[in-house]
């Protein structure tokens, strides 16, 4: 049976369905809307097609909670409260009938409409909202960590969620030089100008604020040696197989590392 646990910052840890009898959860069976609209052109019929963005996501759900008595009840109540309340963004968590795990993040900002229905019964409904509107899978991808010991090389490895990723996390390890990555499944094209010498790792990613870093092991910001084109993210991998191909000064040892929580709407 499909479970709904929230609360966490890495894995949702109570289950809803302790409350009480958890409804109205076929928002989860739906994708976000997109924002954006198409460009309407003077004296022209109809408008020109722009690649739109998935908007935050709301997910309703209805919980009756039955308490033993009145006081029961009002404690339940407190409870949820309590695991409502915090202005923070908590794992909720998704174990799907095939027994997998997707995990996103999410707050309660609305109240929870609570209907007393008699001293010991009580229904609420209980709105999350997922302002990334994806649920992730609860493991890194497969490890594609590629040897670069030729100039172009050759990488391949499958996006197996249902919408594209655009924030992976980039790790290189020297020694690189004038490393240029280019996945030639949709153009998109990340080069790190500059020399990485062994054993340096440089990580490439996304921080909770939407800011794309960079960083070495010894902590040193080297985000000024990245650029990118081919999308406004720095890189983009799309659902299914991405074919890469990576060019190098150095090509003997150094390898590249593409991961990501494959996310699915």
């Amino acid at each position: 049976m499909t479970q709904w646990k929230f609360g966490g910052t890495d894995e949702g840890d109570t289950d809803l369905a302790t409350f009480g009898k958890v409804t109205l959860i076929d928002d989860y069976l739906d994708m976000a809307d997109s924002r954006g609209s198409n460009i309407e052109i003077p004296f022209r019929h109809g408008s020109v097609h722009t690649q739109k963005y998935f908007s935050e996501r709301v997910m309703t759900f209805g919980i009756v909670v039955i308490g033993d008595d009145a006081a029961d009840l009002e404690s339940q109540l407190d409870d949820m409260r309590q695991l409502f309340a915090p202005r923070i963004q908590q794992a909720l968590s998704n174990i799907r009938e095939d027994t997998s795990t997707r995990n996103a993040v999410a707050c309660v900002e609305k109240s929870m409409n609570v209907k007393r229905l008699s001293d010991r019964l009580a229904r609420v409904t209980v709105e999350f909202t997922l302002a990334e509107p994806f649920f992730r899978a609860a493991s890194e991808i497969a490890d594609n960590t590629t040897t670069i010991d030729a100039s172009p090389k050759a990488m391949e490895f499958d996006n197996p969620g249902t919408v594209d990723e655009r924030n992976p996390t980039i790790v290189l390890t020297g020694p690189l030089e004038n490393t240029v990555i280019t996945n030639s499944t949709n153009g998109c094209v990340l080069t790190y100008t500059g020399v990485i010498a062994s054993p340096r790792v440089v990580t490439i990613e996304t921080n909770e604020t939407g800011e794309y870093i960079a960083t070495d092991d010894l902590g040193t910001n080297v985000i000024g040696n990245v650029s990118h084109s081919g999308a406004p993210a720095l890189m983009v991998v799309e659902v299914g197989t991405n074919t890469f191909s990576i060019a190098d000064d150095e090509a003997t040892t150094g390898t590249v590392q593409i991961t990501f929580k494959a996310p699915y709407m």
